[in-house]
């Protein structure tokens, strides 16, 4: 990840376990989604910060979610059959 940013599927579970508490219907993963999006909104929309184009970070945050979702992809297939040469006799 970027940023020194360090994600685990323990601190999600930590934070899901948080958002749960306080709305149970959040142990489904959609909802969960839908506050984990909510809350970025809503800290952005709470803060002023001049000359910022918030709806410009809107789509910059969309797009790192993009990438951070793909490598999570990417990282949880299995590895693919390491290669070599062949060499006549080899079995």
């Amino acid at each position: 990840m970027s940023g020194g940013i360090h994600l685990s599927s323990e601190l999600v579970a930590d934070i899901k376990a948080v958002v749960s508490k306080h709305d149970p219907q959040a142990e489904n993963d959609l909802v969960f989604m839908q506050y984990l999006v909510a809350v970025t909104g809503y800290a952005l929309a709470e803060h002023d910060y001049p000359g910022m184009d918030k709806k410009a970070l809107i789509a910059d945050l969309s797009h790192f979610m993009g990438q951070v979702h793909d490598q999570v992809e990417r990282d949880k297939r299995p590895a693919e059959d390491a290669f070599g040469i062949w060499r006549p006799g080899d079995n």
